[in-house]
């Protein structure tokens, strides 16, 4: 019986010391690992994208910007005596905040 449990105790002993699993293989480094083609590729498709996506952008606020500019060029010119109906003064709600004021 003492054989039984001196090799149970071997056992164990020789179970802690081994090293715990999972160990990266010494071939593994954090400069032999890289993200190889498929993350260039990944980076490159989502670089076109941005791409794609900022030049959407940029065209859609020019055709704003050109709507806006349609629109204030086919409006007649205001009056200068302000709103008509209107019984107070421009500038009687307070100060007006503007440039010098």
């Amino acid at each position: 019986m003492i054989p039984a449990v001196s090799h149970a105790l071997a056992g164990a002993v020789l179970r802690a010391e081994q090293t715990p699993l999972p160990t990266p293989a010494p071939e593994h480094t954090i400069y032999t690992v890289t993200p190889g083609i498929s993350g260039f590729i990944a980076f490159f498709v989502l670089a076109m994208i941005g791409w794609l996506l900022f030049r959407s952008l940029v065209k859609h606020m020019r055709s704003v910007d050109q709507e806006r500019m349609r629109r204030e060029a086919a409006q007649p010119p205001a009056d200068d005596d302000g709103p008509r109906g209107s019984t107070e003064p421009e500038d009687a709600g307070g100060p007006v905040a503007g440039p010098g004021r």
